[in-house]
């Protein structure tokens, strides 16, 4: 009862088997449902997209994220720098590293009674494809799999597609599973790990302040009132993406300092989010992303939550997280914007993924360094023509 990403079966995409789903593709699905309810009045097809998502692509809070309340807002995660080809991999992690302070952890914890993330995993594997199935199961379908792990040089050919939950049942048998293809922090241990995408999770949101104002026309929003709550819900959490990835300050480069809270906030819709931790549950960490292109940006959605009181977050400082987003969101645009008009590439809080200093002459945004392609260069992410779409 889901869509593939794509009918055919070899595609150069974020995937490249196309019978596989992506956060993207759920979140189209709730926006057909959306236009459905318009034009017909049956909003089943639109409740049905929201209780997919929930069932297959939000990780559950307690089967698939054991240990996430051991989380630590003080120590978000240890800290590795980006290479810029797979060859450079796997990359070395640093415990001295400085990372900063998760500010908004404690909040999203109090407000709804547990650490786990409600974000959408941005990949399964459908009809487990690759075999890997879910908990190292081997045969459970629609699982969990994740690709893109080796810096921007990584194109979608060179990827390594392997399981969220990492049990060292494939790849390396029992020595480390496939992580030590990406990184080395000693010994692996057995963990699990999830990646969001933000614009999958904002344009699922706008979708639903969609499908809020159409039912609002035909007197049925009562209806949806319960789908209305899961997008707000959804939007406290993806204020991660508004964070550097290691928490660190905005404009930090190479001085090596920490954030000590809202410092590290850059407002802007990031590439993504990550959450991760110890398959026995003793241990979790989190991630934001310091790299910010502007086909992920979604001033609708951001409008929705800071504008209009039925999807206002319940987290106390969500609100005016969105109202400021709204605001830099528009100014990223006009910053961006060519004189030929189309809008050119981003910006990103870490040169070269290793929070290098800029170069002379760089361009900033809010003390962010212009980046034409953020995030990939093979091929260059701002080619991606959907994005000026």
């Amino acid at each position: 009862g889901i869509p593939y990403h794509s009918i055919e079966t070899l595609l150069v995409e974020a995937p490249d088997y196309g019978h596989l789903t992506t956060s993207e593709a759920m979140s189209y699905m709730v926006w057909l449902g959306a236009t459905y309810g318009k034009l017909t009045g049956d909003w089943t097809y639109f409740k049905d997209a929201w209780d997919k998502t929930e069932q297959y692509i939000i990780p559950d809070p307690e089967r698939d994220q054991p240990g996430v309340n051991s989380y630590i807002p003080t120590q978000p995660a240890q800290y590795a720098p980006e290479a810029d080809s797979p060859e450079k991999y796997p990359t070395p992690g640093d415990i001295n590293a400085p990372t900063g302070i998760d500010p908004i952890a404690d909040e999203l914890a109090s407000t709804y009674g547990t650490k786990a993330i409600y974000q959408m995993h941005w990949l399964l594997d459908v009809d487990n494809w690759y075999g890997y199935g879910n908990h190292g199961d081997g045969t459970s379908r629609c699982s969990y799999i994740n690709t893109y792990q080796r810096g921007s040089g990584e194109s979608v050919w060179e990827t390594i597609p392997h399981p969220s939950w990492e049990d060292f049942r494939w790849g390396q048998v029992n020595n480390g599973g496939f992580l030590k293809l990406f990184g080395n922090f000693g010994e692996p241990v057995r963990q699990w790990r999830y990646t969001s995408a933000s614009d999958a999770d904002a344009r699922q949101i706008q979708a639903t302040y969609w499908a809020y104002l159409w039912s609002k026309e035909q007197g049925k929003e009562k209806e949806l009132q319960p789908y209305f709550e899961k997008a707000a819900k959804m939007g406290d959490y993806l204020r991660y993406t508004f964070f550097d990835k290691y928490f660190r300050p905005i404009g930090v480069q190479d001085s090596g300092r920490a954030g000590t809270g809202y410092d590290s906030c850059h407002y802007l819709l990031s590439w993504y989010a990550s959450w991760g931790g110890d398959i026995n549950g003793t241990w979790s960490w989190r991630i934001g992303s310091s790299h910010c292109h502007q086909g992920y940006q979604n001033p609708m959605a951001a409008y929705a939550l800071a504008k209009e009181s039925i999807f206002t977050p319940k987290s106390k400082n969500a609100k005016k997280d969105w109202e400021q987003s709204l605001d830099r969101q528009i100014e990223l645009f006009l910053y961006l914007q060519s004189a030929e008009g189309a809008i050119a590439g981003g910006v990103t809080n870490s040169w070269s993924g290793a929070y290098g200093k800029y170069p002379e002459g760089t361009s900033t945004f809010y003390d962010m360094a212009y980046d034409p392609h953020p995030v990939y260069n093979d091929p260059p992410s701002n080619r991606w023509f959907g994005f000026q779409a």
